[in-house]
């Protein structure tokens, strides 16, 4: 109340509008550990400033549906569906020799579950950019262990690859029981001073895949749109308070005053307290009592109509934009030629990766001694993923039935390793003997007489014209 001056009530409107949005939307203005004048600084110097991007994607990853199911929708694509080529073979050969290693080889392989492994480092990819991991392998088993990225660095190129260095220091000393036996050997001599911290795995113990190869420190796939999603849970926060500020009201109640004084109240401010308090018990949180000298009674609403645009449905679009992948992926209702394209220009990307984890393995195969000089085995992953799979087995299949030697691959999209081809054609024909044991039921559909062709004439009492004396007098039906 000022007794001076009339209240400024559109000033009103907008402190209460302002203390609304201040107070229960734009807390903080930060990302994690870190405000977003940090992760945009980030942006700008990458090299320097990598892990402030992978905390920050980290984050995302936990509390932003978005930018999850975006990653998401990248590392759930990749089907790895794997085979295995002969290729650099000399007339020398023994066919005997090359069947045993080249099955030799497939059962290391199905041994190491490759679709496993590989689908947990593709969870990693695209919201960390770089898998630091070791190899854990025995006679009967293999794995592959995660290391922290907050702990490794890139180090080198071998064979088209990264190699990277782990810092021993890093490691608990009542966990080394985790690690496998030559970095639990090496943090010994680290303890004993013999080498720095800094331990490089051996090559065929150590995998290290990247999705941004092109760039030798760590950016997270989507890291740039940090401020599209912000700006999305900005404008959802808003529109939430947009919706409780519009069925805000504040009733205005007149305090009557001595007319032969100005702006005199005529009670006290112990009793106009006494009456509000009594008031506020009876009304809801959405409804506000303010007393006024000399105004009339009445209610102020704080809906804003001048708005119409639906800034969350533009934040959204603008983020799945600036991701590169079409929203009708997620949430739209048509689908046609675009949305193909779309999807098949973000499986380039699965492919690229695809690349890597071949050399991994073909790199894994000339340090296992399995290439010989004879002949050489090459490991290849199809063009596939869960969108295309069909088109990928039709093209293989088109390609068999014109004799082209791509037969393997087709069984590969069908999701059939070597060793898979091999058990399932002695379990189909040793064991279960399918052909001679499944025999289908006698039926109409499934037999035919010895006799065919349409009634005779003569079964049906009718003459033959020309042509049909003419057949029977040669006897030419009876070669058919």
């Amino acid at each position: 109340m000022n007794g001076n001056k009339p209240v400024d009530w559109s000033g009103f409107k907008r402190l209460m509008i302002n203390d609304l949005y201040l107070n229960n939307i734009i807390e903080t203005y930060r990302c994690g550990n870190y405000s977003l004048d940090d992760i945009n600084l980030a942006l700008e110097h990458p090299h320097s400033s990598s892990q402030i991007l992978l905390s920050t994607s980290d984050y995302l990853m936990r509390i932003s549906p978005h930018y999850n199911r975006l990653n998401t929708y990248y590392s759930n694509m990749a089907l790895f569906d794997w085979g295995i080529d002969l290729y650099d073979v000399k007339d020398s050969y023994n066919l005997d020799t090359l069947k045993k290693n080249y099955f030799a080889l497939a059962a290391q392989l199905e041994k190491m579950s490759l679709k496993h492994e590989f689908s947990k480092i593709m969870k990693v990819l695209p919201y960390q950019d770089v898998f630091y991991g070791v190899v854990l392998e025995n006679s009967t088993d293999f794995f592959i262990q995660q290391l922290d990225n907050r702990h490794c660095k890139l180090r080198q190129v071998q064979d088209g690859l990264y190699n990277f260095k782990f810092d021993l220091s890093s490691i608990n000393p009542l966990n080394i029981g985790a690690y496998p036996d030559y970095i639990q050997q090496a943090y010994i001599d680290y303890r004993n001073g013999d080498i720095i911290n800094w331990y490089i795995p051996p090559s065929d113990k150590q995998i290290c895949i990247k999705l941004n190869s092109h760039l030798t420190y760590p950016y997270p796939l989507l890291i740039s749109i940090v401020r599209d999603i912000f700006d999305l849970d900005t404008y959802k926060k808003l529109k939430l308070q947009s919706a409780r500020t519009d069925n805000y009201k504040a009733i205005l109640v007149q305090v009557p005053i001595d007319e032969s004084t100005v702006d005199k109240p005529l009670l006290t401010p112990d009793t106009l307290a006494v009456f509000a308090e009594l008031n506020k018990e009876s009304m809801s949180d959405d409804i506000g009592l303010i007393h006024t000298l000399g105004s009339q009674a009445e209610a102020i609403s704080f809906k804003d109509s001048s708005n119409t645009r639906n800034n969350v449905a533009d934040a959204t679009t603008d983020t799945y934009n600036s991701a590169g992948v079409s929203n009708e992926m997620f949430n739209g209702s048509s689908s046609g030629t675009a949305l193909g394209y779309s999807i098949e220009n973000d499986s380039g990307l699965i492919y690229g990766i695809y690349r890597q984890f071949e050399r991994w393995i073909n790199r894994y195969i000339k340090l296992s001694k399995h290439n010989k000089l004879n002949y050489k085995f090459s490991f290849f992953l199809l063009d596939i993923t869960i969108y295309n799979r069909k088109e990928v087995i039709d093209r293989y299949q088109s390609g068999c039935s014109f004799g082209a030697p791509v037969i393997p691959k087709w069984l590969a999209a069908l999701d059939m390793t070597p060793s898979k081809i091999d058990g399932s054609f002695i379990l189909q024909q040793k064991i279960f003997d399918f052909q001679n044991n499944l025999i289908p039921l006698s039926s109409s559909y499934t037999q035919s007489k010895d006799s065919g062709g349409r009634p005779t004439n003569a079964s049906k009492g009718e003459p033959l014209d020309t042509a049909g004396e003419q057949t029977e007098s040669n006897s030419s039906n009876d070669k058919r």
